[in-house]
Parts: structure tokens; C-alpha cells; sequence
């Protein structure tokens, strides 16, 4: 081992690596990547030569690090890793020579080297590493025991201080006391840890028995996270809580793989896990400082919570018969009335030339508290449908094979979806005109004059030209509103029952003696149920009135258009007008609006449907396959898109299964 000096060894291991990136690079079809290592290394003495390197380089260096961080991350939270993470991209810390994780990082520093090592099959590394460390030294092998145990230890350390955090404690019950799976398991590996390290008479049987108590203890725990995970609906999630729960899984998938990479006797087994260490190593070491990923895992579950949320609100949004059809319509008059009214109200602060950010906050509470009364009141804006239905069209696809018939109740789900906006929209948009229309001869018969005079109502007509004006963009970023509107809603939701906000209200002595315990029980159940909806509310009016202000601030084309505000806003300047405007203005206004509405609806709906099906891993075939199967229904039933009518099949119809409507 000491017949080669260590540079050269390290320079030989380099060039080794080399020679794989770059074949990974240079690949082609005449020469198959994936049987590299059966190419590269032929003699015999070469590859021994490469075996007693990587030994010089594991005997000289600490294993903790390595085994215990890489894909695993620190205890510090999920803004202070997120924080870390960016200072490091920029200046790099110092690392420590001894530890095994640096002189990992400097033989894999090309960030895209995970794509080659997983490129290549597992097998073909295992039957590699068998091939290439075919004989280890006793003082090696006791050192790298020795390491892995070491590490072992700490991960059940770092589990045990997880699974006892106030967060853990406070959603899973009895769990702090003695018997919680967490110190059991700290407990079991200590001593296996102890046994193995001073007692020379631990026998391979003994060892074995603790090794099996061990691996009860971690599926114990591992109960306890899907405990968690499985009642995220009675106590909510967080941003800290989803760091946690990750953190432990991965502790505890490590240490099931140290210990059984001890424990086997099976040398294709050893290799294997080395293999998916391997792999798991370098992928996590590459992507280290990216902040994308760190946001991306960590935010799915929350994700998921906050868009399911709002699956719950969204099914109320979506009629499955006649009487349901009709009773969305008449929500949409009431919504639509509300909104002729917050039209009114928004042109006559127009004329108050207010100061700029006066008038966006005055905007803004007339946007919010009118949307915040059309819920009270139990009516409906129709562009709010698609972000608030997203999820629960998301929640039909086939969740990895668990839906059998996802196809089919998604298209049905999705059709009724299509008819229930649709008759909402028309119910916002056909009632919108007239009130607003209305209300402006009302207050000229007191007033005298129009809410807006002629210059404001060509204004308002002109911003529908759908040719001449920024209008589809305009209604593409309220699309952009509306979505988001939908995640502060299960945002908000989530958040009421994590803190327990509930409990806290009916629980409080002053507001019981205040209001009653009968009046404050209803109150609690009343703000746990609509919470986040007037969250979702309050700011989709902030959004919407600040945006203009926002944008005349920095100089930017930005405002909003909203199929129901742009019917509103019309009827104003008809009445502006004096009921005189001209046939094209009609015509181009009322296009106007109808593409202002599908814009709102495209933009709304294709975004939080992208959430969802994030949040779920749905894969792109499922999606491929319902909008082959929507696009054969609307040609052949498109009626049913529109209105609630009864679609059968004719018996000559020859479709495939899943295509069938049953």
C-alpha cells in the first residue's frame, strides 16, 4: 500500500473518474454507456491499484460526516438551511481534509456527475465493486466497522432528539414518556453499539437478536411519522414539522442501511447497499447548496396539505345534477349583484383623486370586503371555481394504481367542473351589466350626473378592446391572483387547525364571558370552517386593488381584468354614454369580456391543476391520457360540457373501455 505515494494515488483515482465523465459525455449509440466499467478497467494489477488507493483514501479519513449529513441535512430549521445553503453557493465552506466527505466531493466535483453514476445499472456497479475489492485487510475492515458504528450511533442520537422535539410530542400522543419508540431505539443501539465494540464474547446469535430488536424499534418509529402523516387533517402541518418528519425518515432509512450492511453475511447484498449508498452520496453531494431542491422536497407536503385544503372547499363549487346547476346559477346572480355594486363604489373613489397608495388602499378594502360579504352570503365569484376545484380533480387520478376507474370519474368530474363554470359565469357576467347599468341611472336621478362621465366610460370600454388594449394579459395575471387567492385559502385552513385556533377561541375566559360559550362554540366552528376562505378572499381584494398603484409606481403596464368587473364596469360606461354607443363597440366589448373570462379561467385553472399534480407526483401519462379521453367526449357529447343533459351511448359506438360513459 505504500509502494505508490498518496498524490499519485489520488491523481490515478482522478484520472479514473475522468475518463467515465467524459465517456459519459462523448456517448453514442455504437457504444452503450452502461457497460463503461466492463471497458475501462481490464488488467488485473490496474485494478488492484485502484482497490489499494480508495483503501489508503477510507483508512486515512473520518466516515461520520459523510454518513450521518450527505442527503440528510442539518438540524438548524428550514429557513436556516435554506439561508446556509445560499451563502455557501457564494463562498464555499472550508472543509476538513480528514473527513471522508471532502475527499468525496473532490473526486465527483462536476455538479452533473450524478447523471453518469445513475446512469449506469446498479448491478453493473456492484459486480464492479465485488470485482475491484476483492480482498480487505482485518485492520481495515476493523476500521471501517468501527466508523460505520460511529455513525450508526449518532443517527439514532439525531433520531431520538427529532422524535422528542415539542412540535413531534404535541401530534403524537404519550410519545415523550419512556416507553416513546424513539428512546427505545437510542437505547437498543448503544448497547448493540457497546456489545459490539467491548464485549469479545458478543455472539453472532446475541448479535443478531439485538440487530432484530433494533430493526422493531425503527418500524415502531417509523409508525409513529405515518402517524403523522395519515391525521395531517385533524392537526394540520407546517414548514418546521414537514423538515422534521423528512429528517427522521431519512435517519431512519440510513441507519436500517448501516446496520444491515454490518449484519449480512451476503456479499451481493453488502454491494448492493454500497451501491445505493454510492449513488445516494454523490447525487447528495452535487446538489448540496441547491436551493431548488431544498424547496422542492421540503414544500411538497406542505404543498399537498394546502392544496387539499382547498380540494375541500372546491367541492362544493362543482353541481352533479340539474337542481345543482341551477342553484350555481343563482349563487352566481348574488355574487354578480355584489360585484355591480363593488364596480359602482370602485369608479366613485376614481373621482376622489386620491393620493396613489390611498387609492389602492381604498381599492383594496372595497375588493376585499366585497369578497369577503359574497361568501358570507353564500354566493360564488365563477373564476374562483378552478383554483379552488384543482386539487379535487387532481385527488381522482390514479394515485399509483390505487384508482382503478380514475380514468373515467375524472372525465365525468372534469365535465361537470366545465358545465358548473360555465353557468357560473354566465350568472356573474349577465347580471353584473344590468345592476351596474342600473345603479348608474339611480344615482344620476339623485345626483344628476353619471358615476362616470364620458372620459372615464370610454376609458372603462376601451380597456375591454381585447385588439387595442393589454386586456388578456391584464386577465391573465388576475389568473395569476386567483390561483394564488386559492393557496393563501388552504394556506390559511391548514394553519387554523395546526395552531389549534379552535380550542385556544372556546377556551378563552374573557371572550367567554364576553359573548357566551354557546356563541363563541359557534363562532370557533364557523371561522374553522370559512377561515381560509376569507383569507383567500381578503387577499385576492389586496391583489387586486394594489396592482394598478404598484404598477404606476415602477413604471409598468400592470392592471387587472376580471370577467365580472369587465361586464360591471360596461354597464357604468353604457349609462356613462347615455345608452349611445356604437354597434362595434358592442361587438368588440363583449368579446372583450368573453376573453377576458377564459383567460381568467385557462390562467386559474392550468396553474393550480400544475400545483396539484405536483403535489401528488401524478405522472404526465395520466394527464396525457384524460385529455384524449375529454377531447373524444367534448366531439361526441359536447353538449353535456354546457348544460346538465342525460349522455348516452348508442350501441354502435365502438370505443375503448376507458373510454366508455357508462
Amino acid at each position: 500500500m505504500n509502494s505508490v505515494s498518496t498524490q499519485s494515488r489520488l491523481n490515478y483515482f482522478g484520472k479514473f473518474i475522468e475518463i467515465i465523465r467524459s465517456s459519459y459525455k462523448a456517448k453514442t449509440k455504437d457504444k452503450p454507456f452502461e457497460e463503461i466499467l466492463n471497458t475501462i478497467l481490464l488488467d488485473r494489477r490496474e485494478k488492484d491499484l485502484l482497490a489499494e488507493q480508495i483503501y489508503s483514501i477510507l483508512f486515512s479519513t473520518k466516515f461520520v460526516s459523510l454518513l450521518t449529513e450527505a442527503e440528510i441535512g442539518s438540524n438548524k430549521g428550514f429557513f436556516s438551511d435554506a439561508s446556509t445553503r445560499l451563502s455557501y453557493k457564494f463562498l464555499p465552506p472550508v472543509d476538513d481534509p480528514v473527513e471522508l466527505r471532502t475527499q468525496f466531493d473532490n473526486f465527483f466535483d462536476d455538479k452533473k456527475d450524478y447523471h453518469w453514476v445513475q446512469a449506469i445499472p446498479d448491478e453493473n456497479w456492484y459486480h464492479f465493486f465485488a470485482d475491484i475489492f476483492r480482498e480487505i485487510s482485518p485492520a481495515l475492515a476493523e476500521y471501517i466497522e468501527r466508523e460505520l458504528l460511529n455513525s450508526i450511533l449518532v443517527l439514532a442520537q439525531r433520531a431520538a432528539n427529532l422524535g422528542i422535539e415539542p412540535e413531534v410530542v404535541s401530534k403524537i400522543p404519550r410519545i415523550d414518556d419512556l416507553d416513546s419508540p424513539f428512546l427505545g431505539l437510542n437505547r437498543e443501539v448503544m448497547l448493540y453499539v457497546e456489545k459490539t465494540l467491548n464485549q469479545y464474547n458478543y455472539s453472532e446469535e446475541g448479535r443478531d437478536s439485538d440487530y432484530k430488536h433494533i430493526l422493531v424499534m425503527i418500524s415502531q418509529c417509523k409508525t409513529q411519522v405515518n402517524y403523522i402523516y395519515k391525521h395531517k387533517d385533524v392537526f394540520g402541518i407546517s414548514l418546521q414539522l414537514t423538515y422534521m418528519m423528512r429528517q427522521l425518515e431519512q435517519y431512519l432509512k440510513r441507519l436500517s442501511q448501516l446496520l444491515e450492511l454490518l449484519q449480512t453475511n451476503i456479499k451481493q447484498r453488502q454491494w448492493m447497499i454500497v451501491t445505493d449508498l454510492f449513488k445516494e452520496f454523490v447525487y447528495a453531494e452535487n446538489t448540496k447548496y441547491s436551493l431548488r431542491k431544498h424547496f422542492s422536497i421540503n414544500l411538497q407536503l406542505l404543498t399537498f396539505k394546502v392544496i387539499e385544503n382547498t380540494s375541500k372547499t372546491g367541492e362544493h363549487y362543482i353541481s352533479s345534477d340539474r337542481s345543482g346547476y341551477w342553484r350555481l346559477f343563482r349563487k352566481a346572480l348574488g355574487g354578480g349583484i355584489i360585484v355591480g355594486l363593488l364596480c359602482c363604489n370602485k369608479t366613485r373613489l376614481y373621482f376622489q383623486h386620491l393620493p396613489i397608495f390611498w387609492e389602492a388602499f381604498f381599492y383594496s378594502l372595497n375588493y376585499s370586503i366585497g369578497f369577503m360579504i359574497i361568501h358570507i352570503l353564500g354566493f360564488i365569484i365563477a373564476t374562483k371555481q378552478p383554483a379552488m376545484t384543482a386539487s379535487t380533480i387532481a385527488a381522482n387520478l390514479s394515485n399509483n394504481g390505487q384508482n382503478p376507474n380514475w380514468l373515467e370519474t375524472t372525465t365525468q368530474l372534469l365535465i361537470r367542473l366545465v358545465r358548473s363554470q360555465f353557468i357560473s359565469l354566465v350568472g356573474n357576467a349577465s347580471i353584473a351589466f344590468p345592476v351596474a347599468y342600473g345603479l348608474d341611472w339611480l344615482y344620476f336621478y339623485f345626483n344628476g350626473f353619471h358615476i362616470a362621465d364620458p372620459a372615464k366610460a370610454h376609458k372603462l370600454i376601451g380597456e375591454l378592446n381585447a385588439w387595442e388594449s393589454l386586456a388578456i394579459p391584464h386577465a391573465a395575471l388576475a389568473g395569476v391572483y386567483l390561483m394564488i387567492s386559492g393557496l393563501i385559502a388552504g394556506y390559511y385552513e391548514n394553519k387554523w387547525i395546526y395552531n389549534k385556533f379552535s380550542l385556544r377561541l372556546v377556551s378563552h375566559p374573557g371572550l367567554i364571558r364576553l359573548l357566551g360559550q354557546k356563541r363563541l362554540n359557534r363562532a370557533a366552528n364557523y371561522f374553522e370552517h370559512n377561515f381560509g376562505a376569507l383569507a383567500g378572499n381578503f387577499a385576492l381584494g389586496v391583489f387586486l386593488g394594489s396592482t394598478s398603484a404598484i404598477g404606476f409606481t415602477f413604471g409598468l403596464p400592470l392592471d387587472i381584468r376580471h370577467i365580472t368587473f369587465a361586464s360591471g364596469n360596461f354597464g357604468i360606461a353604457f349609462a356613462g354614454l347615455n345608452s349611445h354607443i356604437s354597434t362595434d363597440l358592442w361587438i368588440n366589448s363583449v368579446i372583450g369580456i368573453t376573453c377576458i373570462g377564459i383567460m381568467n379561467v385557462l390562467v386559474s385553472f392550468g396553474l393550480s391543476i400544475a400545483f396539484a399534480l405536483k403535489s401528488r407526483n401524478a405522472r404526465f401519462s395520466e394527464v396525457k391520457s384524460l385529455l384524449g379521453n375529454l377531447s373524444w367526449q367534448f366531439f361526441h357529447h359536447g353538449s353535456a360540457f354546457f348544460f346538465p343533459v342525460k349522455v348516452t351511448v348508442k350501441e354502435n359506438d365502438e370505443l375503448p373501455e376507458a373510454f366508455t360513459n357508462k
